[in-house]
């Protein structure tokens, strides 16, 4: 306890703080709620966990050469290729008109070839799918947690007590407020909190499919793939669609109880030491309150028992009689001697006045 606390309680008289206590009749009422939510994050550590996995495939996703081949008539052929003239060799009807001097053959149609580069193979497609999955996922995830794990501990405490000293009533009535929240899930090694770190995914998401790998499939009207993913050789090889793999499985899968609820409330009245430690410091802030220059009645007559108290433990030879008979003389003696002071004290006060007077007179009479 503070010093200066200390000395209220060292400076009381005993008899004070025993009638204090004694006849203090004090109740304290307690009223404490406890709620506890948790939700199941496992998703959004998948989800940053694969990430870089999926940007690995975005930035650099797989093409094949697309063929697309036609027979055309000769003077539309854009280009005579070797695959132009083979075919030709096999199908001998499309020759029009063969020259032996020169060696030439004029066909009346070839073979032409397109080739163009695409992104639509299923590898591809089953990222793309991936990613509109998992957007949603997300963002039903983000809605159904947005209150987060937490804890919250409300405590209210009532005290209240009434007690007597000498003729003095005191009464006391606190209400006391407790207010205790804390975020279980609080932050990760990068130092973001939950919704910082679902805000990063949405946004490295929403950039995937912003990119032009993604668009040209969009635009190409791609099928999405569903369930069950073909297990091709890239998907089952390449680490990169193996991360993708398993989160499109864990996504699948997914079937856990988003929010776990633990709620208690109490409402008791404490009898323990708990309420003895708010009845020392009711008596405490009792003190406080007198603490001034002027001694309370009561106060002053606990100081004279004392000295009666600790006066007659120490002297046996005095009865009641002789010891009123001292008390008088000996306040009749002090109470002569405070007159004979006070009588002194205004005899040189009225000294001083006098002089006080005559100088000013002085004074004046040196102006005029």
């Amino acid at each position: 306890m503070d010093s200066k606390l200390e000395k209220y309680l060292d400076n009381t008289d005993s008899f004070i703080k025993q009638e204090f206590l004694e006849n203090n009749n004090s109740k304290l009422k307690v009223d404490t709620s406890y709620h506890k939510v948790e939700y199941d994050y496992s998703w959004l550590e998948k989800a940053e966990e694969t990430v870089e996995y999926l940007d690995a495939i975005v930035r650099d996703p797989k093409r094949f050469i697309e063929q697309e081949e036609e027979i055309v008539p000769v003077e539309k052929a854009k280009k005579v290729t070797e695959e132009s003239i083979k075919h030709l060799a096999t199908h001998t009807y499309l020759i029009q008109e063969f020259d032996e001097k020169r060696g030439t053959i004029t066909p009346s149609k070839v073979l032409n070839i397109n080739k163009e580069e695409s992104f639509d193979m299923y590898e591809n497609r089953f990222i793309y799918s991936l990613l509109m999955n998992l957007q949603m996922f997300i963002a039903r995830r983000k809605e159904l947690t947005k209150e987060g794990s937490n804890c919250r501990i409300n405590k209210l405490i009532n005290y209240s007590a009434s007690t007597k000293v000498g003729k003095e009533k005191i009464n006391i009535d606190i209400n006391l407020t407790s207010d205790y929240y804390e975020d279980l899930v609080g932050k990760d090694p990068k130092g973001l909190g939950l919704e910082e770190r679902v805000e990063r995914i949405q946004f490295i998401i929403a950039d995937f499919l912003k990119s032009q790998f993604i668009k040209e499939l969009v635009s190409s009207n791609v099928t999405m793939v569903k369930s069950p993913i073909r297990k091709t050789n890239v998907i089952l090889k390449n680490p990169n669609f193996q991360k993708a793999l398993e989160l499109w499985e864990f996504i699948e899968q997914y079937n856990v109880t988003d929010k776990v609820e633990e709620n208690e409330n109490k409402k008791y009245e404490d009898e323990s030491v708990f309420r003895d430690t708010f009845d020392e410091a009711f008596l405490l802030n009792y003190l406080i309150m007198n603490n001034d220059s002027k001694p309370s009645k009561s106060i002053k007559k606990y100081y004279i028992r004392k000295i009666i108290k600790d006066f007659i433990e120490n002297n046996d030879k005095y009865d009641e009689k002789s010891f009123k008979k001292l008390i008088n003389n000996e306040f009749k003696s002090i109470y002569q001697d405070k007159l004979k002071r006070e009588k002194e004290i205004t005899k040189i006060f009225n000294k001083e006045i006098e002089r006080f007077n005559a100088n000013n007179a002085k004074a004046l009479e040196f102006l005029v």
